[in-house]
């Protein structure tokens, strides 16, 4: 008996809008989708396409309307339908238009309650906030998940201080909204709307991560980058905007048309459209809508709570932020839309096809754009905004659209514009920097070049990509400042200290060892970048920069332990993607932070009133959020770790393929057995020298199988792949041991250290599978093609050379293998024994001149908390020498507990020196003035980064808090000075470990 797959059940209004269609032959295809349990993408673009505006409604109508062919029940929308990237092609504007009102008409009486609920949400920041959260629950209780409703909810959690009440209505609009199942949908809500991530860190996180799944430019096709640029951009923009709105929920659809009609004026062609096809109830309602919403806004919806989640934020750039959750209102759908219209737009950039310039309108007050006072912008544009760095970025992108302005910029204006602007790595393009290069007045090139280079590093793979403008700055620095690349920080420092954080992105240690004329060592390389970091930290304030620099000193110092082993291939710079993770969080990390604590108090509430099966449910629950949340940020910084620019497996990758490692280490040893001396007659044959060519040329399309897609992250045949399931056992099993660390760990401190660690047991059995590949399949084909090729020449000579053919074969193969796997140049393990012994020497004194105790001084530990432990000790050590009284012996003492079932020891180490006689009540007052001290950024660059202060910023950075304590006794004058931090437990006592 044959399967019958089951058949819809068509309603007869359904049957009665096919049969209106105009066209038989659309009437004929969807008939025959009609009979189709469900309908593919495919099918549904068939029925799309080719309509007259009269059927293109109807067509909406039969797809989306109710009991349609791909309806939902009620219009009721779950958060995983919505967060998903559709693969329909946008149609002609018109017929998108046509599309979307047919599928709105159809379904008029849900439509004609959407507005009812947006209109009473319009003015919610004039709502107290359960006022508020009760409307945004009864719109998810009625039609589910929708954009507009996240985006209202993202308004509110980061706007408000919410109190647990408040809490539990958000969880109730969460599984009103089925929010578990597609977290990511409230998430890019979040992100867009909140101050607390970098919205360019996001733009590029977004972009990189979508760049090769978008085809044709398409950038609305992802929800989680249409929200970057929430309103259409221009008439072209308009078809997948809609097509957007209308794949997500019928309330997002219902919105468009509100943005749309907001911006009648610049998008004449679809307001006519709309207005000429759209039920004439609904239409009235979207007009009093808007006319609702027209008046200038009575209250701020910045509150003084969002402004204060992030202190570098911008009134400009929080109102352009904030603004996306509120375009009903057309004061604030012009504002955000004018800012699209320039900065949206470059945001999503990255996507192949999609337009970058020329959609703003042209720009050329000079005056007001390098302005020394704050203005308000009336003078350029109709909305009052003040201009602040973010609003003068927008103005100096909309300035050099045009060449004619770019030559008026003096060398003063581009230093000034560039130390007042802002994200210009991430927003300008590559034919602007060029541009703007070309026509800058001599002395402002350094400053071009420097922000050129961190634009290429920023987004380029390549590591030459940046050569035109390496050698441009490399000529700059040789002309204006005698070659040296100290002189030109000094300078850039004094007289622009804001292209000073361009400096440090552009500079970076691999980009200096690239200007072979001005560096001439890889040692120098790191002190020219520590120098960098310091001259720019002190300057700045900025003590992660100096922290940076105390880094590469302390790499230096603690070789002697290190042993990098060059050779090994395959890497990720573990330093760099947590400072990448720590500088980018992604919305989970956020989440994660945020709740830990409440997390784990909830946790041991419900641990304290075990009596019930109740609070059992109670900590499954509390536990499973905890879960799910790591596994969102693992799922993200795994995809970092392999496909990163930067630091990731792939850009390793990319530089091996691009500068022919690979290839080269393949062929040179076949090369070098065929120019052997012995074999030289054999060339001698026409025959045999046809062969060798037709076997180097099957050898060679091996190896560019290999490189060009064996070896690539994105291709169909890689061997890698960057996307994780979680529901794979190895992965789950990688997961569940990470929550567990984290939960022993007593805080999220250590989140981006432990997930580096977990992204290399993730990637591991990945990189055996290559190795195995071409140990076996790979070198078993290579010598299948030396016998084919070579069958038929059996001489003593010529079995030779096919022997000296399969050995070198053999070898080099084995050789490549052995690239893949987790490398040897990670944190090298240490024990405390040895970091002291180091120290030692770095202070000139002798062993002899401390004592030690403690059973564990010779346990090996591993990681960041190597660098961090000996910071402290070097600290309390010198103090101790410095201050101590000559002669005396100074005593270390170490102790250590193990932290649960973790791979991390409480370490505890004490210093205790004796005081000069005549300095002891001094040196304990010091001590009480520094430990109470409130340790800041500011103090640190102050006092050089050094002291107690120091010790107390290391382990409050290890700890969440400073651990730092001290005692004394008057009658021997000894003071002992304690600390505390996590260690990360070595796996072996070898002396390198493999990389975290």
């Amino acid at each position: 008996m044959t399967f019958q797959p089951p058949q819809r059940k068509l309603s007869s209004d359904l049957y009665s809008l096919i049969g209106r269609l105009e066209s038989k032959a659309k009437r004929n295809l969807i008939r025959g989708y009609s009979l189709k349990p469900r309908l593919s993408a495919k099918e549904v673009a068939a029925i799309r396409k080719g309509n007259s505006c009269a059927d293109g409604m109807l067509a909406g109508a039969i797809v989306k309307g109710p009991n349609g062919l791909k309806s939902r029940k009620g219009n009721k929308a779950t958060s995983s339908d919505i967060y998903k990237t559709y693969s329909l092609v946008p149609l002609e504007v018109r017929a998108e238009v046509c599309y979307t009102v047919g599928y709105v008409n159809s379904s008029i009486t849900d439509s004609l309650e959407i507005c009812k609920l947006i209109r009473e949400l319009s003015f919610i920041e004039e709502k107290e906030t359960t006022e508020a959260l009760l409307l945004l629950e009864s719109l998810s209780e009625r039609f589910g998940a929708s954009n507009f409703l996240f985006f209202k909810l993202a308004y509110i959690r980061t706007s408000r201080i919410l109190t647990s009440d408040h809490l539990e209505l958000i969880a109730s609009i969460e599984e009103n909204a089925q929010h578990a199942d597609a977290v990511g949908l409230q998430s890019s809500a979040l992100e867009n709307i909140g101050t607390k991530l970098s919205l360019f860190a996001v733009a590029s996180r977004r972009t990189g991560s979508m760049a090769s799944r978008i085809k044709n430019g398409d950038f609305r096709c992802s929800i989680a980058l249409s929200n970057l640029v929430p309103t259409p951009v221009d008439e072209a923009d308009v078809a997948g905007f809609l097509l957007r709105a209308c794949e997500s929920s019928l309330v997002d659809t219902i919105y468009s048309f509100i943005i749309i009609l907001n911006l009648e004026n610049r998008l004449s062609t679809a307001s006519l459209n709309i207005r000429t096809h759209l039920d004439s109830n609904l239409l009235k309602e979207l007009d009093d809508i808007s006319s609702t919403c027209s008046g200038e806004p009575t209250k701020s919806i910045i509150t003084a709570h969002y402004s204060n989640q992030n202190s570098d934020n911008e009134p400009a750039l929080d109102l352009y932020r904030a603004s996306s959750a509120f375009l009903e209102r057309k004061h604030y759908t012009r504002i955000r839309n004018d800012l699209d219209r320039v900065i949206g737009v470059r945001l999503v950039q990255d996507i192949k096809g999609t337009p970058t310039v020329g959609i703003g309108d042209e720009f050329h007050d000079k005056d007001v754009l390098t302005s020394r006072m704050d203005v308000e912008t009336t003078k350029v544009l109709s909305n009052s905004l003040e201009l602040d760095d973010f609003y003068r970025t927008y103005l100096f992108l909309r300035f050099i659209s045009s060449r004619l302005n770019i030559i008026r910029l003096t060398a003063e204006d581009i230093q000034f514009l560039f130390d007042n602007t802002t994200g210009l790595e991430v927003l300008l393009t590559e034919n602007e920097l060029k541009t703007l290069y070309s026509t800058a007045p001599g002395t402002s090139k350094g400053l071009v070049a420097v922000l050129a280079l961190a634009l290429y590093r920023k987004k380029s793979i390549d590591p030459d990509v940046d050569f035109d403008f390496r050698e441009e700055f490399i000529n700059y620095v040789q002309t204006h400042h005698n070659g040296s690349i100290r002189d030109f920080i000094s300078w850039l420092v004094a007289t622009s200290p804001s292209v000073a954080n361009y400096l440090v992105v552009s500079l970076d240690e691999v980009t200096l060892e690239k200007l072979y004329t001005l560096i001439k060592s890889a040692s120098e390389a790191s002190e020219i970048r520590r120098d960098i970091l310091r001259s720019i930290g002190t300057k700045l304030n900025r003590i992660e920069y100096i922290m940076e620099a105390d880094a590469i000193v302390t790499r230096f110092k603690v070789a002697t332990l290190q042993k990098y082993f060059d050779s090994s291939r395959m890497y990720v710079d573990g330093v760099a993607m947590k400072k990448w993770l720590d500088a980018n969080p992604s919305i989970y990390a956020e989440e994660y932070r945020n709740i830990y604590p409440k997390l784990i108090a909830a946790i041991n509430s419900a641990n304290e009133n075990l009596e019930s099966n109740q609070n059992e449910v109670v900590i499954i629950k509390l536990l499973n959020t905890d879960h799910t949340l790591i596994s969102e940020i693992f799922k993200d910084a795994f995809e970092e770790f392999c496909l990163n620019n930067e630091f990731g497996i792939e850009s390793y990758l990319g530089r091996r393929i691009r500068h022919n490692t690979l290839q080269g280490v393949l062929l040179a040893p076949v090369d070098t057995v065929f120019k052997k001396d012995a074999y030289r007659s054999l060339w001698a044959s026409p025959n045999f020298r046809k062969c060798i060519k037709s076997w180097m040329a099957s050898y060679s399309f091996m190896l560019e199988k290999l490189r060009k897609e064996q070896l690539q992250f994105k291709s169909n045949s890689s061997l890698f792949n960057a996307q994780i399931d979680p529901e794979e056992a190895s992965t789950k099993e990688n997961i569940l041991q990470l929550t567990r660390t984290l939960r022993s760990a007593g805080g999220a401190e250590l989140l981006n250290e432990l997930i580096i660690r977990t992204c290399w047991k993730q990637i591991s059995p990945q990189l055996e599978n290559a190795s195995r590949f071409i140990t076996t399949t790979l070198l078993n084909e290579a010598k299948e093609s030396i016998a084919q090729h070579f069958f038929k020449y059996e001489s003593a000579l010529e079995n030779n050379l096919k022997a000296d053919l399969f050995e070198a074969i053999n070898g080099v193969f084995r050789k490549v293998a052995s690239w893949f796997q987790v490398p040897q140049t990670g944190f090298v393990p240490a024990s405390v024994r040895e970091l002291i012994q180091i120290i030692l020497l770095d202070l000139s004194q002798s062993e002899a001149t401390v004592s030690w105790t403690g059973e564990c001084l010779d346990k090996k530990y591993t990681g960041i908390s190597v660098h961090r432990i000996y910071d402290c000790l070097a600290v309390l050590l010198q103090n101790a020498y410095t201050h101590g009284d000559e002669g005396q012996t100074i005593s270390i003492k170490m102790d250590n507990e193990k932290v649960g079932d973790s791979l991390l020891d409480e370490v505890y180490i004490a210093v205790t020196s004796k005081a000069k006689t005549n300095k002891y009540y001094e040196c304990v007052s010091r001590i009480e003035r520094a430990i109470q001290a409130r340790e800041s950024g500011s103090d640190m660059v102050t006092e050089g980064y050094s002291g107690i202060k120091k010790v107390k910023f290391l382990s409050r950075l290890s700890e969440g808090r400073h651990t730092v304590s001290f005692s004394t006794d008057a009658a021997t004058r000894e003071i002992s000075l304690r600390f505390k931090l996590r260690a990360e437990i070595s796996s072996d006592s070898s002396d390198i470990e493999e990389a975290p």
